[in-house]
């Protein structure tokens, strides 16, 4: 019956296991008979109580045969091979359920006659290599080695498939374990590392009556002071008034908008730093060269000083 009622066998299996036991069987073909009639009930148990009625001396093999014709396949031996021969690996199918299903097609083979005990085992191995998926890294063991020894019986293949199978499983595990623990230990990584912040710049702390401030102040005075004498120098050469001028040029400098215009070159002024006309002991950047200086001062007639009027 199709589908097979809850605690019964279907055909194929039932006739695959009881063709083996009638070969293991150390007893006698009346004993194997009414073996074979008690496994049986409904339309099988007919068939075999139709088939003692008709011919009484019917062996147990006959007994198989008359159940052949009435539940097995059509097919003949041959039509069996072919499709034994063209049944392979699907993508979503282990090797092992692979091989179950192969071995199964191949004893109905045997039980129509389409190959001997013998050749079983070299068939199995060879369309097990044939047709396994391409990277199916269980069947890519037994394509290497397959040719290299005799083949092995279908438990002996089974186990091999197996335990290759539990190899590329644990293998697959492992690796997916170690890939995570990584991801994890980047995140707490990347979740531990606290970016830095720029410490704060510290603020200068102005403490009353500072000796440096004091300084400061003091060369600040003399500045302008330096300033002033420049304008009244300025001043007399260009003609024109002298507070307007200090004012002026006072305001900018105070309030920082401008700096205080650098004074033009002067023909009847002394360096006494460099030894040169033109400018200022306090304006000069040039290296000090008192051999120079003391040149200058034997060859000049006039008075001490820089300008009319120094102090």
């Amino acid at each position: 019956m199709k589908p097979t009622p809850h605690g019964e066998e279907e055909y194929d299996a039932w006739a695959e296991q009881t063709t083996h036991m009638l070969d293991e069987w150390q007893c006698s073909d009346v004993v194997k008979k009414q073996r074979i009639a008690e496994s049986l009930k409904g339309p099988a148990a007919d068939i075999v109580w139709g088939l003692r009625a008709t011919n009484p001396h019917a062996t147990a093999s006959e007994y198989l045969k008359a159940l052949e014709t009435a539940f097995g396949t059509t097919d003949n031996a041959a039509d069996l091979m072919v499709r034994f021969r063209n049944t392979f690996q699907q993508e979503t199918e282990k090797l092992s359920e692979y091989l179950l299903r192969l071995d199964k097609l191949l004893h109905a083979v045997h039980r129509k006659g389409g190959i001997d005990v013998a050749d079983m085992n070299r068939a199995r191995i060879e369309q097990i290599a044939r047709g396994a998926l391409t990277h199916d890294l269980a069947a890519l063991r037994i394509r290497m080695t397959y040719k290299l020894k005799p083949p092995p019986s279908f438990t002996e293949l089974l186990r091999d498939v197996r335990e290759e199978e539990g190899m590329v499983l644990e293998r697959e595990r492992v690796k997916t374990v170690a890939s995570s623990s990584v991801i994890r230990c980047a995140g707490c990584a990347t979740a531990s590392v606290v970016p830095k912040q720029p410490e704060p710049t510290p603020v200068p702390v102005i403490v009353e009556n500072d000796p440096a401030i004091e300084s400061l102040k003091k060369e600040l005075q003399g500045l302008k002071s330096d300033v002033a004498r420049l304008l009244s120098a300025s001043v007399a050469t260009s003609g024109s008034s002298p507070q307007h001028v200090a004012q002026k040029a006072a305001g900018k400098y105070a309030h920082g908008k401008e700096r205080a215009p650098k004074p033009q070159y002067c023909a009847d002024v002394f360096c006494y730093r460099y030894g040169e006309d033109g400018h200022f002991q306090r304006e000069c950047e040039n290296p000090e060269n008192l051999r120079k200086v003391n040149k200058r001062l034997l060859k000049t007639k006039q008075p001490t000083g820089n300008f009319p009027g120094a102090q």
